[in-house]
């Protein structure tokens, strides 16, 4: 038998019929021990929890109890007459229990109840905190807990190492005063509460991602770090702007972006002087990269154009197209493709000339996995070559006429010198016949052979010598009806002229010069149209000075005379020896190939220009610019 318990006053249980509704239907499991520790009542929580029957002892129903906290817990009660709660493991069960014991009159009565949820959360959220608390530790990147005030009242030893503090000295004002010194992403310097960061944390929004800079002293470094913060506080009840800040040093990264973003601009603006941009292939994922000079060098908007095979292929032009796409399978098989110059047709309309080098990209294995290349503009570099050509090609035929203008005028001095005795020995002869002497007549053959020789001389030693005109004022209207009136005269009556003389200022010229370059001119145009029926339109007007390309364009005007003709025209190869000395294409005996070639040194020599246009089979226009000293009226 268990001993008495000493006497004490002790609550009542309720009576009667109460104290059973009471008893069924509480949750938790309730038994009533007399003093001996049978069980004298339970409500049915018991029976279903431990197996409890009425009139048994609570030691016989349970027996695992005995050397248990709980044991002692409830002797405890029962002998000292007070209440006592004790939460454990009951390993017989399996469970944790909550229990209570209260003394009443009768003896004990005892609640428990199974918190193995309670205690399995309790247990989950210990070991979360232990894990927390590790993180907080261990973690690489800062943590730091800032109050309203702006003051650190928490930080992990990251931050400590982040922000360059010992860790005892960490927790502080983030103030001016207290030596902190923050900048704005553009570098500019700011205090804490101006930030954009803490502005957003104000009105209740989460930072992330923010970029500041921060020194403790002047004479530290700057240094820069990557934050975000979020609000801990969700209740009034908590400290109002307590927050959590994560921080990163990325001092080092910003660097390398800003050296990056130097490299780029440096590679850009060299791209662009040189006009050659960057073009790449990764033919792992076919992805296309262009930089910036070469988006303008197409001439496309990098916003809206996506490089391409397709989307280049769509500028190339239709000649150069097969050719240059063409390329990239030579470098799939591993084959360096060579130098290609194309041409595109910008969005734009204009046409530009292209030249790409490019070269393969191998991985460590020697597997080519893309391909790189240059793009530049040579347009202007093309036009400058054609030009340069074009200048040679004139020096050089400029200097070819030099040099048969030199030779040409010793054979003329030479002819002329064999010309003259044989001229007055046949002259001085022929006289001296009879008229009706045999030999006279062939004497007269030689004449007129000498004096033809004579002429020719005399047009090569003009061509030869460039001599200055003899200058004063002269009426080309005149001058052009003489012509007309010599040349209709000898050419075919089939031949129609037609003449549009307009009044036009007196010039500065030779008249016996300029009279010689309209009879070239008219006869060259007659000898063009030949026997059938053709025109010859000529017109004589005042044009305005300027665009011609002359020394004399700084004067108000010119006068402008056209020699038209319906003949046979010219084709490209004898347009381009047209004013070539001695070059002709009339039969032999016909011509003497020098006419156009003294003709244009007569109009240069009057500071003037000749120009043609012709076509095969479409007939020729020459136009003729001679200057007007002093404008119109003069």
């Amino acid at each position: 038998m268990a001993p008495k318990p000493p006497t004490y006053t002790a609550p009542i249980l309720p009576s009667g019929r109460l104290c059973e509704v009471v008893l069924e239907h509480m949750s938790d499991s309730v038994i009533v021990l007399d003093q001996d520790w049978r069980i004298i009542d339970l409500n049915p929580t018991a029976v279903a929890e431990i197996g409890a029957v009425k009139g048994k002892t609570l030691w016989a129903t349970i027996p695992e109890l005995e050397g248990t906290p709980f044991a002692t817990l409830y002797r405890r009660s029962m002998t000292q007459g007070i209440t006592g709660s004790y939460e454990g493991y009951f390993a017989p069960f399996n469970n944790w229990y909550a229990v209570k014991a209260v003394p009443v009159t009768e003896g004990l009565m005892i609640f428990f109840r199974v918190i193995n949820l309670q205690k399995q959360t309790e247990l989950a959220l210990k070991k979360s905190e232990a894990r927390l608390s590790t993180i907080f530790q261990t973690l690489n990147q800062g943590i730091i807990v800032v109050d309203g005030s702006g003051t650190i009242v928490e930080a992990n030893p990251a931050a400590a190492r982040v922000l360059r503090m010992p860790p005892d000295a960490i927790h502080g004002p983030l103030s001016r005063a207290a030596g902190w010194q923050f900048y704005d992403s553009g570098g500019n310097a700011v205090a804490g509460t101006e930030l954009s960061s803490f502005l957003d944390l104000q009105r209740g929004r989460p930072v992330r991602g923010k970029v500041l800079g921060f020194r403790r002293r002047k004479d530290r470094p700057l240094r820069w770090l990557s934050v975000d913060i979020s609000p801990l506080a969700e209740h009034e009840a908590e400290q109002a702007g307590l927050v959590c800040a994560l921080v990163a040093d990325i001092t080092e990264r910003r660097r390398a972006e800003q050296a990056l973003l130097r490299s780029k601009l440096f590679l850009s603006t060299a791209q662009q002087v040189a006009a050659t941009g960057s073009a790449a292939i990764d033919f792992r994922t076919d992805k296309w990269d262009w930089s910036d000079e070469t988006y303008r060098i197409y001439g496309v908007d990098p916003q809206h154009f996506i490089p391409s095979a397709e989307a280049l292929a769509s500028l190339v032009h239709p000649a150069d197209r097969d050719e240059l796409m063409s390329k990239p399978a030579l470098a799939r098989r591993g084959i360096v493709p060579p130098p290609i110059e194309y041409r595109i047709l910008r969005p734009d309309g204009q046409e530009r000339i292209l030249r790409r080098v490019a070269a393969l990209i191998r991985e460590p294995d020697g597997t080519v996995s893309g391909i790189v290349g240059t793009v530049q503009d040579v347009t202007d570099l093309r036009r400058a070559q054609i030009e340069q050509d074009s200048l040679r090609a004139q020096l050089s035929h400029m200097q070819r006429l030099d040099a048969l203008g030199t030779l040409a005028g010793g054979i003329a001095h030479d002819l002329n010198n064999t010309l003259v005795p044989v001229l007055s020995l046949s002259e001085t002869v022929a006289r001296s016949l009879p008229e009706d002497d045999p030999r006279r007549s062939m004497l007269e053959l030689v004449i007129k052979a000498g004096e033809r020789g004579r002429d020719l001389v005399e047009r090569i030693l003009a061509f030869a010598r460039r001599s200055e005109p003899n200058k004063s004022p002269v009426d080309m209207s005149e001058l052009i009806r003489a012509a007309l009136e010599l040349i209709r005269a000898s050419i075919s009556p089939s031949i129609e002229i037609f003449e549009r003389l307009y009044p036009v200022p007196r010039i500065m010229g030779d008249a016996a010069q300029l009279h010689q370059v309209l009879i070239n001119l008219l006869t060259n145009a007659a000898q063009a149209i030949g026997d059938k029926a053709g025109l010859i339109d000529v017109s004589l007007s005042e044009v305005p000075g300027t665009g011609l390309g002359t020394s004399s364009t700084n004067l108000p005007s010119h006068v402008l005379i056209t020699v038209s003709d319906s003949g046979c025209g010219m084709d490209a190869a004898v347009q381009a020896r047209l004013f070539e000395p001695f070059f002709t294409t009339k039969r032999s005996g016909a011509g003497t190939g020098l006419g156009l070639s003294i003709a244009q040194s007569i109009v240069r020599a009057h500071d003037g220009q000749i120009r043609f246009t012709s076509r095969a089979g479409a007939g020729t226009r020459f136009e003729v610019y001679l200057p007007v000293p002093g404008g119109s009226g003069s």
